[in-house]
């Protein structure tokens, strides 16, 4: 038995005979909650590997829309927790709770006060910053529409240029650069293989190939391409002829 097992058996151990019921039934009621949200939550359509994007990976999936629309696309909260600001620090996680009970629902990612002015009243009206709970699997996940990264990046951009965070932050100010980038120039040769139809005959791995050829030398040690199964089931959700 290792030792954190130990450490719980021993816990178990001291706790009253009414303790023990009362963890029981909260364990048994946890359960029965979960069973009900798998019912009612959106379900994963689609998932295989997770993207990768200067040098971070994001879990993402194609998830189903609310009330028979449209798929929606999601990067899994804790990824994108990560790719900005690494390990949360204990000051975001007072702050995200903070904001819970005040019923404000900011993002932890977000949740720095020196990014405050920097989030527009358009963009907090806005359900990109709605936490959507999704069933992957047996699992129930929290994540955000995927719109949201681009302007996540682009709000600690903007208070690291007015001169707005601390010391400490500005390493995530650098993060969000990156991906930046990346995004923006993986996105703009997309779109434009969308409007030619350029995207049904390009070679499967061509945009990790441009994202790795365009990232500035200093950046390239941070570029990870993307999964060739990513642009794969790109193709087959839109009924293309995947080339080989």
């Amino acid at each position: 038995m290792n030792e954190k097992a130990k450490g719980g058996l021993a816990r178990a151990e001291k706790l009253s005979p009414e303790e023990r019921k009362a963890i029981g039934e909260k364990a048994v009621a946890q359960r029965w909650e979960n069973e009900r949200l798998r019912e009612v939550l959106p379900h994963v359509i689609l998932k295989r590997n997770d993207l990768k994007l200067a040098d971070v990976t994001i879990p993402c999936a194609i998830i189903e829309g609310a009330n028979g629309g449209d798929p929606i696309r999601v990067l899994a909260e804790y990824g994108i927790l990560n790719a900005i600001l690494g390990e949360a620090s204990g000051a975001s996680k007072r702050k995200k709770k903070a904001l819970e009970i005040e019923g404000e629902h900011t993002p932890i990612f977000l949740a720095p006060s020196q990014l405050n002015p920097f989030i527009d009243n358009e963009f907090r009206d806005k359900p990109l910053l709605d936490r959507i709970q999704y069933v992957d699997g047996n699992k129930i996940v929290y994540g955000y529409d995927a719109r949201i990264l681009p302007i996540v990046c682009d709000i600690w951009l903007k208070a690291r240029e007015a001169g707005a965070l601390q010391k400490q932050q500005l390493d995530k100010a650098q993060k969000a650069e990156v991906l930046m980038r990346a995004l923006a120039h993986v996105g703009i040769l997309a779109l434009v293989d969308e409007a030619t139809g350029y995207q049904s005959i390009r070679a499967k791995d061509a945009l990790a190939k441009i994202l790795e050829a365009f990232v500035v030398k200093e950046l390239r040690p941070y570029v990870s391409k993307f999964p060739a199964e990513f642009y794969s089931e790109i193709f087959r959700l839109r009924g293309l002829s995947f080339p080989t």
